[in-house]
């Protein structure tokens, strides 16, 4: 069952804490993180340690992500992929360094995000490169991920809202300017499935007829 990525918490309200058998998958452009279970999603929806200076982060702070003209050579992208890439790294290393069922979710995606700054980079790098079409793809394989960390349950209502209108105005340039599509444009969702196992008895070898020897 495909649920829109703020569904799940009302449907998971429904799930008793110790049904077994639910499993959820969360699918974030080319990032599929499968296997979650009801008690990584509790973690996350009440994450108290979210560092709400995640989003700024990655998004609002990072204009090679909404910027429309500021951009326009290979040369002028290039230091701002690399830069946000090596946050993206060394925000993953961060944060694998704890056992946190959350970072089962996190981290995945945040490389994901240092994945599409490394491609663009690479794209960049060769001999006269359609800058715009580039940036575009990179804008389309990157916001899957950073709506994610918008809609994070624990967000900061400020940056929540200066990072919604930063993302709608990327969206429109880049529809526009940087060659997208609205098909092209993915949406976070979670895949629902359940799978109880079903328990079935050991049975007993057969038992050896007993032959009676005839007197």
């Amino acid at each position: 069952m495909k649920l829109a990525l703020n569904e799940i918490w009302n449907f998971h309200k429904l799930i008793k804490a110790d049904e077994e058998g639910w499993s959820y998958a969360l699918h974030a452009g080319e990032v599929e993180i499968s296997g979650i279970t009801n008690e990584a999603l509790k973690a996350l929806n009440e994450d108290e340690n979210y560092d709400t200076e995640l989003l700024p982060s990655i998004f609002t702070f990072r204009e090679i992500l909404w910027q429309p003209d500021v951009f326009t050579e290979a040369s002028m992208s290039l230091p701002s992929l690399r830069i946000l890439k090596a946050f993206c790294d060394e925000a993953a290393d961060e944060m694998s360094q704890t056992e946190k069922e959350t970072n089962k979710i996190y981290i995945p995606l945040i490389k994901g995000l240092g994945n599409c700054c490394g491609k663009a980079t690479e794209q960049l790098q060769k001999k006269k490169p359609d800058v715009k079409r580039i940036l575009g793809d990179f804008r389309t394989g990157a916001f899957p991920i950073i709506k994610f960390f918008i809609y994070h349950p624990k967000n900061r209502n400020d940056y929540y809202i200066d990072a919604v209108n930063r993302l709608n105005y990327a969206v429109k340039i880049m529809l526009t300017q940087f060659h997208g599509r609205y098909t092209e444009l993915e949406d976070p969702y979670w895949f629902v499935s359940f799978g109880k196992k079903i328990a079935t008895k050991k049975q007993d070898p057969p038992k050896k007829e007993e032959q009676t020897v005839p007197e």
